[in-house]
């Protein structure tokens, strides 16, 4: 079981008993409710998952960090606030090797953002759909522990929101800044597609054998 207050958020455990944990974050106007069952679909008996709520209310759901010129500032707010959820995380017996964080759209930047910067090594990095936000020296931050978080991303050619070739320019970024960075593209829109789950399932139980 996790206790936090930083974020309104949703415990799902594992099938089988289990130190590892996934950290889910939506997408700009979304919530955790999309995410109930997103442990079946996933489909990884031995993890356990956090699903997050974005803090600001946005339409029906809710944002991580605003608009630009709005987004970096609300980037750093984010970044300090899931810094906060992994310490109290590793005081609670969350190992941070042993966490993942997943997001789609706004929370695949988020998700990057904290792999960049925590100065910790993480289970990895799973991006959907998503993007980033390159702070100025973020090269020069990168500690040699961050650099061991392995990560991975999907991104749809028929994206009409977040065209793929800015965010392959961003993984091309961080690859040639030496993370170990997995990159597929698929024929998809702006959405996390069924077909998508084997390969992601299969990409994370690799990075669970590393973790034995």
């Amino acid at each position: 079981m996790i206790s936090t207050n930083l974020f309104k958020s949703k415990f799902i455990p594992a099938k089988k008993k289990s130190d590892k944990l996934m950290i889910v974050l939506h997408g700009r106007g979304d919530s955790i409710r999309p995410f109930s069952s997103f442990n079946e679909e996933l489909n990884i008996p031995e993890m356990n998952y956090l699903l997050l709520n974005a803090p600001r209310r946005f339409l029906d759901g809710y944002t991580w960090y605003g608009e630009p010129p709005f987004q970096a500032k609300g980037v750093l707010k984010i970044r300090e606030k899931i810094f906060d959820l992994l310490n109290d995380l590793e005081i609670q017996g969350w190992k941070s090797e042993n966490v993942f964080l997943f997001g789609f759209s706004q929370g695949c930047l988020i998700s990057a953002d904290i792999g960049m910067n925590y100065p910790k090594k993480l289970g990895g990095v799973v991006g959907i759909s998503g993007y980033f936000n390159f702070y100025p020296r973020w090269r020069t931050n990168l500690s040699r522990e961050a650099l061991q978080t392995p990560w991975f991303f999907t991104h749809g050619h028929q994206d009409d929101v977040l065209p793929l070739e800015e965010t392959k320019y961003g993984v091309e970024k961080l690859k040639d800044a030496g993370l170990r960075v997995q990159w597929v593209e698929m024929e998809k829109d702006h959405s996390l597609k069924e077909e998508e789950y084997p390969i992601i399932r299969r990409w994370v139980r690799e990075q669970l054998t590393h973790l034995k």
